[in-house]
């Protein structure tokens, strides 16, 4: 993914998302556009989807993709190894598992409803992952260490969720932005991690999607300690996964 193509696409998604969203905030302030209104909600749902919207447009535009076709293809691309499903799944145990260990998971909504959710969930944050590793991910890999582009990837990742803290009535209004970006940078490590070893932007989707839509029924507590821990669980793990892998690739 060449350097214009990555800019390009930062531009597009923090336009269409801080427009969007800048003007949920400043409606807000003036007591419009409360959240779960008709208009704030496209505006809302414009503002989240920036990411692959951007995406398309700047693959389309460079000519790394035919169509919407051809990015759907590869985006829902559900046929990978077994062994690539099992590490997403480990990410998962560990993003819900260290906070349930150290006794900060409490019952959110019954678990079917979570499952049920993971669908829904693909248009509401998984999608965001044609942008974030499709793109910027793969192309500051190509130039960084995994770990510094994993890093930056991370806070670039945070600070497009920043004008969600400001807006009354979504979940992230209720959160602390300093425990956001610790999550985030385990998340961003395990998606990273994932997308290394198999090439599949569809893993990532789905355990994008998986996390936030299982989030409501296993409610992790906002506590610091956890935070911490899982996202040191989740950095190790990947590290460890993308060391092995490359020593596989220079053996063969």
């Amino acid at each position: 993914m060449n350097k214009r193509i990555t800019i390009n696409y930062l531009i597009g998604t923090f336009l269409i998302t801080y427009i969007m969203w800048g003007i949920i905030i400043a409606a807000n302030g003036v007591g419009y556009l409360q959240h779960g209104t008709p208009i704030s909600m496209i505006l809302y749902t414009i503002g989240g989807n920036a990411p692959p919207i951007a995406a398309y447009a700047v693959l389309k535009k460079a000519h790394k993709i035919a169509g919407i076709k051809q990015l759907a293809k590869e985006a829902f691309a559900a046929k990978q190894k077994p062994v690539f499903y099992a590490v997403l799944i480990a990410f998962l145990i560990l993003y819900f598992g260290v906070p349930g260990v150290m006794q900060g998971i409490s019952r959110g909504a019954e678990l079917y409803v979570g499952i049920l959710s993971i669908p829904l969930m693909i248009l509401f944050g998984g999608l965001e992952e044609l942008g974030w590793r499709y793109i910027l991910q793969r192309s500051l890999e190509s130039k960084l260490p995994f770990g510094i582009a994993a890093s930056l990837t991370a806070c670039i990742w945070a600070v497009w969720h920043l004008p969600l803290f400001f807006i009354k009535g979504t979940v992230q209004s209720t959160w602390d932005f300093g425990l956001f970006i610790i999550m985030v940078f385990g998340m961003s490590f395990a998606l990273a991690a994932i997308l290394y070893i198999s090439k599949s932007i569809w893993l990532c989707i789905l355990f994008h999607s998986m996390i936030n839509a299982l989030s409501s029924s296993w409610i992790i507590k906002d506590s610091i300690e956890i935070k911490i821990c899982t996202a040191i669980a989740m950095i190790i793990l990947s590290l460890l996964i993308v060391k092995y892998y490359k020593r596989k690739n220079l053996s063969t």
